[in-house]
């Protein structure tokens, strides 16, 4: 898309008359080595320098920030084997979101006349340093093994969307080994869904859902697993109920909780969260926290900010209250409010999704605040992305998965 315009206009009696006075003072401080030597070549004509300062006052205006925030070496005009200028961005320019900017320079006897069009990503779509810190660099070293081992306990009879999309949500964000632990009646379909996973079927009497009968297996699956995520699409039966918090006491590693293993806990006893010591963060939409704490739906979404920090605070975990600007927040007081993301994302499975980035994000290294955080950033930016080419009616959670490598790309 067209991101900016600038056009600027240079007497050249005035380029003429700084020539004369500090030349080498001037040309030092404006252009680089590569311009210095291309002027050289044209016997320092006054009409060249000033066409070339021109086009440099016009991209500081199409940049939309001047000279001063971006530097004049910043700007380097080049010119190809025919002689047309194209402009060379550096350092500060770089991170404006600019792909090309397409110049003209012109002279209309004593002036040079510049114009410059922009193209590039829309302003949304420029990533924040702090983000882009948080992303892991990757070693040439590393193996599949190096990027985790993740575990997703999700599905149940008529409900295997969930699990194939935290599934698929996690392999495009790069974790590396992905376990899909789902009871066995539902097996064959999500062995067929996902051929980069690996299916763990759960002895489930044959009942579609997780029973007392199918923890000891369950637990010897897990036992190697670096971070679980559980819930999704699983149901709240009383054994799910049971299941759920016999996990949550055994399982000595991180654990992402979402949709019905939330609701399981809001059902049975809130406060199993407060006997684990390894970080647990939960997803849940405001009306699944509303359940959580016995507070209207209407109370949390015009005090957002405050029951986060309410929740995190008396379970100590990490919330990731989800909606319009995401909230994320830790037992110790830190709070991330995020930015990207838009009403297309209210979609089923949406939640499904983020929950798989969040898990793979740990399961990659990460401190589990910080892939709270990255999760729902790039969970949005996925979201933003897709709104480009769906449109936010037709979006569906799979644009949203299919968005996950772009929103990543944009980080690295």
């Amino acid at each position: 898309m067209i991101k900016g315009s600038g056009i600027d206009i240079v007497k050249i009696s005035r380029i003429e008359k700084i020539l004369g006075e500090k030349k080498d003072r001037f040309m030092d401080k404006v252009f680089t080595c590569r311009e210095i030597e291309y002027i050289n070549s044209k016997n320092d004509n006054p009409q060249t320098i000033s066409g070339m300062f021109a086009a440099k006052e016009a991209v500081s205006k199409l940049l939309g920030i001047g000279i001063g925030k971006v530097s004049w070496k910043d700007i380097e005009v080049i010119h190809d084997e025919k002689g047309k200028p194209y402009i060379d961005l550096h350092n500060r320019g770089c991170e404006l979101g600019i792909n090309k900017i397409y110049l003209s320079i012109s002279h209309e006897k004593e002036y040079a006349i510049a114009f410059g069009i922009a193209e590039g990503e829309r302003d949304e779509f420029m990533v924040p340093p702090k983000i882009k810190n948080i992303l892991p660099k990757r070693n040439k070293d590393s193996h599949k093994g190096t990027f985790g081992r993740i575990g997703i306990i999700a599905g149940s009879t008529g409900m295997t969307g969930a699990p194939y999309l935290s599934t698929m949500a996690a392999l495009r964000s790069g974790g590396g080994l992905i376990y899909t632990i789902t009871p066995k009646s539902v097996s064959e379909i999500l062995s067929i869904k996902l051929i980069e996973a690996i299916v763990k079927p759960i002895e489930d009497d044959n009942t579609g859902h997780f029973t007392m009968n199918s923890f000891k297996e369950i637990n010897s699956t897990i036992e190697n697993m670096d971070v679980l995520a559980i819930g999704p699409g699983i149901g709240t039966d009383e054994e799910n109920i049971d299941v759920v918090k016999k996990i949550l006491l055994n399982y000595k590693r991180p654990i992402v909780l979402d949709a019905d293993g939330i609701n399981c806990v809001s059902m049975k006893d809130p406060n199993i969260l407060l006997t684990r010591k390894e970080d647990t963060i939960i997803t849940p939409h405001p009306g699944e926290l509303s359940k959580l704490l016995g507070v209207s739906t209407k109370e949390i979404q015009e005090n957002r900010i405050k029951y986060s920090k309410y929740t995190s605070n008396k379970y100590n975990i990490i919330t990731v209250l989800k909606g319009s600007e995401t909230i994320v927040c830790d037992g110790q007081g830190n709070i991330y409010v995020n930015n990207t993301g838009n009403p297309g994302m209210a979609t089923a499975g949406s939640g499904d999704v983020l929950t798989g980035m969040i898990a793979s994000f740990i399961g990659q290294g990460l401190e589990p605040y910080y892939a709270a955080i990255l999760g729902v950033y790039c969970h949005g930016l996925a979201g933003d992305l897709a709104k480009m080419d769906k449109g936010e009616y037709g979006m569906i959670a799979r644009d949203i998965l299919d968005n996950i490598p772009y929103s990543i790309k944009k980080l690295e």
